[in-house]
């Protein structure tokens, strides 16, 4: 069994994360210690130092583990949603769903407002900004559009694009997610896709 597999491993990661989010809640990357990180988590230092290098390395490897997760519960099959335009078969090109990713945000709450609260070399808004960005580049590569990227006018699009979701979504949680994750996401997908060609573009990136 691969050790990233292994239930006790897990575990403390799980508890490693929680004890993360929970901490900075209530003070900064600066006056977190070790010992806090250790005694929160319930863990011994020398399990916290089996599987991390030192507190940077623990909370880049955090943050990272949500950024990641974050696009692998949003990112869906485009098939559906590109049959209009282009025929492309099942699993080879992925979409970004605002539903899932909205909801996926609800149901983290906490875990989000404190994320977004991170800046320096933790930075989690540039972070998912540069993740938006490789899967849309990802997107266009997929089929065989690479050279549109090129555009100066898709890379203007897909900036403002991507920072008004970005913009969006932390008002949004900063507000306290008064409106439903599907109310927000709906009429994000509306604004994005108001300008939608017949030629595939930035907008085919972002699906319901």
């Amino acid at each position: 069994m691969s050790s990233e597999l292994d239930p006790r491993i897990m575990k403390t990661k799980q508890q490693l994360k929680r004890a993360l989010i929970k901490l900075l809640s209530k003070q900064s990357t600066q006056s977190l210690s070790i010992q806090q990180i250790t005694e929160t988590a319930e863990i011994t230092r020398g399990t916290f130092y089996l599987h991390y290098h030192d507190k940077q390395d623990f909370i880049q490897t955090i943050v990272n583990d949500f950024v990641t997760d974050f696009f692998q519960c949003a990112l869906v099959d485009a098939k559906s949603s590109l049959n209009e335009k282009m025929v492309v078969s099942e699993h080879t090109v992925h979409a970004f769903s605002l539903g899932k990713g909205f909801k996926y945000m609800a149901d983290n709450y906490q875990v989000f407002m404190v994320l977004f609260g991170l800046v320096g070399e933790n930075n989690f808004t540039e972070k998912i900004k540069l993740g938006f960005h490789h899967y849309l580049d990802t997107f266009f590569e997929s089929l065989e559009l690479k050279e549109n990227l090129q555009s100066a006018n898709i890379k203007v699009e897909a900036d403002f694009v991507i920072a008004g979701l970005l913009g969006i979504m932390q008002e949004w949680l900063s507000g306290g997610g008064v409106y439903s994750p599907r109310f927000v996401s709906n009429k994000m997908y509306n604004l994005i896709r108001t300008k939608s060609t017949a030629v595939v573009g930035v907008s085919d990136f972002f699906v319901k």
